[in-house]
């Protein structure tokens, strides 16, 4: 089943209000003034049956034979005074009867003329049927004792209902469909700032990071606009993340996996047993460690998502260098390279992600091993100076020219135009764990006279 449009919706529901409105309130005025109109009829009935006593009372006598004045000598009346009502206009519909004291009938309209005389007590208004129409009579005795009824058809009020009725209908019946109408056309241009932020999102390219424009926003779209651009530029750092992800994959997977080929390599060319079992025992030790690089890499990922920001453990800095340094123990022998590792104490404690510090050992001592030449020199120290852990990695490569050392923590930035094969990602990752961990990190000239030191300066754990 289809779901209805928004526009279709609120355009009920507006129909749906008028509606529920203005019938209730037609109902009511239409009661209330047939309330009115009863009460003015019955008041009017009231008024002419007392101008008739009144008339009947100044009547001369000679109107009436027999009798000198009505009030004195109704009781001698041999005939009544017979009022003739014409067919052509609304007389048909009004009447009255005028009875003596002794109630002898002293004039009567024709339409009038059958119906029996009022009952002894009965005075004030009451409803009377006649050749089966309904009447509306009022009866009263003044003070000269002359009984007056006088009647009005309840098909005159019928007539006035029925005015009624149609005076409090048609407005509804032709205003409802044109407040629907234009209903419906305010709606529409009500919902033109939703029409435009659609076309908006529509002309969006792929990647892009330019929030929606918020300007000339209804106050009620703004904040949806707004929670859109931060739910976009979420988006967009996920999907940069990935990107990133994927080239930090390939980059921090290519050493373990060369070392694991050469072992492979070695096996297939030994010539002993011995030699076979041994190359063999150290390939496996490479894809343990390739294992172990893809957990720390994904676990990396997930720091820099803020998945684990909170989850610092208390991890001792020389055996996570140390670790490093063995797992690149075949680049170093393969490059004849003097490397050290120095330290004041056997246990150097920080709180961090162990993930992240180990990727950026491992990057900043791989880059320093890629960088310097056969025969060359790697130094990593660790020590405690004041209230902070300084790290520094030393070598006595090509180095970084001053002016270059902003740039290359940027990712795909090589560090020289040398020919050392590289995506420029390793000072990125170091980055990022740096950031991670409120530490603050510098490139300087090497003291062995040419290269770069590295130089990281973070907070020491608490004992």
């Amino acid at each position: 089943m289809r779901t209805a449009s928004l526009r279709t919706r609120l355009t009920w529901l507006i129909i749906a209000v008028q509606v529920g409105v203005l019938i209730p309130l037609g109902v009511l005025s239409y009661q209330r003034e047939l309330r009115e109109m009863g009460n003015l009829l019955d008041g009017r009935l009231a008024q002419a049956g007392r101008t008739v006593g009144s008339l009947l009372e100044h009547l001369p006598s000679s109107t009436l034979p027999g009798s000198p004045d009505i009030a004195l000598s109704a009781e001698n009346l041999h005939s009544a005074v017979m009022v003739r009502v014409h067919k052509r206009n609304y007389e048909p519909e009004v009447g009255f009867q005028a009875y003596s004291a002794d109630g002898k009938l002293l004039a009567a309209t024709s339409n009038f003329a059958d119906l029996p005389a009022p009952a002894t007590d009965e005075r004030g208004f009451r409803d009377l049927h006649l050749d089966d129409r309904a009447w509306r009579t009022f009866t009263l005795k003044n003070q000269s004792g002359l009984v007056i009824r006088i009647g009005e058809r309840y098909d005159n009020r019928n007539e006035i209902t029925r005015a009624l009725v149609m005076e409090h209908s048609l407005p509804l019946l032709i205003g409802l469909p044109l407040l629907a109408l234009l209903a419906g056309l305010a709606v529409k241009r009500g919902l033109r700032p939703l029409a435009l932020l659609t076309q908006q999102l529509a002309a969006r390219t792929p990647g892009s990071r330019q929030p929606v424009a918020v300007d000339h926003t209804p106050r009620e779209i703004a904040p949806l606009v707004v929670t859109l651009n931060q739910q976009l530029e979420r988006l967009e750092d996920t999907i940069e993340r990935e990107h990133r992800f994927a080239s930090d994959v390939a980059h921090e997977l290519r050493t373990p996996l060369t070392a694991s080929m050469i072992h492979l390599e070695n096996a297939l060319i030994a010539d002993s047993p011995g030699e076979v079992e041994l190359t063999l025992h150290s390939a496996q030790q490479s894809l343990t460690r390739l294992a172990r690089r893809i957990e720390q890499i994904l676990a990396l990922a997930r720091l820099e998502a803020g998945a684990a920001s909170q989850q610092r453990v208390r991890l001792n800095l020389i055996a996570l260098a140390t670790e490093v340094i063995e797992e690149l123990a075949p680049v170093i022998a393969e490059k004849d390279i003097a490397f050290s590792l120095n330290h004041d104490v056997d246990a150097l404690w920080v709180q961090g992600h162990e993930a992240a510090l180990t990727a950026m050992f491992r990057n900043l001592i791989e880059n320093a091993l890629r960088y310097t030449g056969q025969e060359g020199r790697v130094e990593v120290s660790i020590h405690v100076v004041g209230s902070e852990t300084v790290i520094a990695i030393c070598d006595d490569g090509p180095g970084i020219p001053a002016e270059r050392r902003d740039v290359v923590f940027e990712r795909f930035q090589r560090a020289t135009d040398s020919e050392s094969p590289g995506y420029g990602l390793g000072l990125s990752i170091v980055q990022r764990a740096i950031e991670l961990h409120g530490a603050r990190i510098e490139l300087l000239t090497s003291p062995f006279g040419h290269g770069l030191q590295v130089r990281i300066h973070m907070a020491a754990a608490r004992a």
